[in-house]
């Protein structure tokens, strides 16, 4: 995803100079961020939040870009939400948990995300990852997994009208 002459923050730059020698499908996803083989991401203004599709597996730098576009699209579209559908993801390895927890999660935060809703990995050690970053997740984050979509979606959904309040 370019920025259409917006300037891609450093991780950024650095993960697309290491994904674009990886594969046709990690080249595709630096094409595309919502239409390529690995994880479709994109806005759903009805809730509103970011919306993350994985479609699946996804290497270190795969998964720390669609990070780094997400915390783009964050502090791009001012959003405080994550819709996942991580019915098809198999897996995250444990130095990429590590990373999304330790590093991602807390500039996530930084840039206003209070939530994600995600439909659970249908694969045993998706599962085993989602619950481990879950339960290490930092303070002021809520994460919540449901057995289907729609559920997460509803919640997602109704989250911010009940517990936001006015920044000062």
């Amino acid at each position: 995803m370019r920025n259409n002459g917006e300037r891609e923050s450093e991780p950024l730059r650095e993960l697309r100079a290491r994904i674009e020698v990886e594969s046709k499908d990690g080249f595709q996803l630096l094409e595309n961020l919502e239409q390529n083989p690995i994880c479709s991401v994109s806005l759903d203004e009805e809730i509103p939040a970011i919306v993350v599709i994985w479609k699946r597996y996804a290497t270190s730098g795969q998964l720390r870009f669609i990070h780094e576009s997400i915390l783009e699209l964050l502090k791009k579209h001012r959003l405080e939400r994550i819709l996942g559908d991580d019915t098809a993801l198999p897996t995250i390895h444990h130095e990429d948990q590590s990373w999304i927890v330790e590093d991602w999660m807390p500039r996530a935060i930084s840039a206003g995300l209070k939530a994600a809703a995600s439909k659970s990995p249908s694969s045993y050690w998706g599962k085993i990852s989602v619950d481990a970053i879950q339960a290490i997740a930092p303070h002021g984050l809520v994460l919540r997994s449901f057995s289907d979509l729609t559920a997460a979606r509803e919640w997602l959904s109704g989250y911010g009208a009940a517990t936001t309040q006015s920044p000062a």
